[in-house]
């Protein structure tokens, strides 16, 4: 007899997965707000600021902004948000996100808005970083500084930065628009208005009329309404009206004026409404409104 053996070797199938991390994915953003207003840095003269946040929001897209951090000039520096705005075609006046120290450059020592980098780290690594202090987005009041005047466009960026050199903006990371325009202010010089009509005679008030000048000083030409609560014409008493003008516009309707220093008068005309004698006065506030 012949015994025949067969083997049957059983086979395994294995079916293997691999879970590996989520590669970081990181889109930088800034805004700034049109809210402009004297900067807390008191030099250089003439800035302003406007508010504003910066956002490294996860956008699904790995390794965005590919390579090394580079630091200036140096290998460590800071890295977060600052204004970038174009002065000229090509020079950019760059601020750190929130700096009010002066001068300005100290900020370049770093911000409550700013982290601590190196040249060996990957830009995803420093937002990492830069989102483990501040979580996805900060927002300031003081964010963004701009010149006052020849501000071509306004710009917002994200930065590495240090006390020596030039600040690298990260390419890919701008947000630019029209500069903000500064907000228009008018003030008026001279102290209290006192619109003195002396003596008159019954009979001969209607069309009297008594006026004085003052300056004001408008930021740049500007459409303002003066209002009275009272009012226009006022009433004086005695059976006597008074209609007030600036630059002989009525009370309650706009009156343009010129940007800088200019002068203006104010007049007090009076009717007639069945006067009787005796004294009258009236104290009256001008309220101004910019348009």
């Amino acid at each position: 007899m012949t015994l025949c053996f067969s083997f049957i070797r059983p086979l395994l199938a294995l079916a293997l997965w691999a879970v590996m991390p989520a590669a970081s994915a990181f889109l930088l953003t800034t805004q700034a707000n049109n809210d402009p207003r004297p900067s807390p840095i008191t030099s250089p003269s003439g800035l302003l600021v406007v508010s504003g946040s910066a956002t490294a929001t996860d956008n699904g897209i790995p390794n965005q902004y590919p390579g090394k951090v580079i630091c200036p000039y140096q290998n460590a520096c800071n890295f977060g948000p600052v204004a970038s705005p174009f002065q000229t075609s090509s020079f950019r006046f760059v601020t750190i996100m929130n700096c009010v120290q002066t001068p300005p450059a100290n900020c370049r020592y770093g911000t409550d808005t700013s982290v601590s980098v190196n040249n060996s780290m990957t830009w995803d690594q420093a937002i990492i970083a830069w989102r483990a202090r501040y979580g996805s987005s900060v927002s300031r009041y003081n964010a963004y500084t701009y010149a006052r005047e020849g501000t071509l466009r306004m710009c917002t960026s994200w930065a590495t930065f240090s006390f020596i050199g030039v600040p690298y903006l990260l390419p890919g990371a701008d947000s630019c628009g029209p500069p903000p325009i500064p907000p228009n202010q008018c003030n008026i010089s001279g102290g209290t208005v006192v619109l003195d009509h002396g003596t008159l005679k019954v009979g001969e008030i209607t069309g009297k009329k008594v006026e004085i000048t003052r300056q004001i000083t408008c930021t740049r030409t500007a459409d303002v309404i003066y209002t009275v609560a009272l009012g226009n014409p006022i009433n004086l008493g005695n059976g006597i009206l008074s209609t007030l003008s600036v630059n002989g516009v009525n009370v309650g309707f706009a009156t343009r004026f010129p940007g800088g220093t200019s002068n203006f008068k104010i007049t007090s005309t009076l009717t007639d409404q069945g006067a009787v004698a005796g004294p009258f006065s009236k104290t009256v506030v001008l309220v101004q409104y910019i348009l």
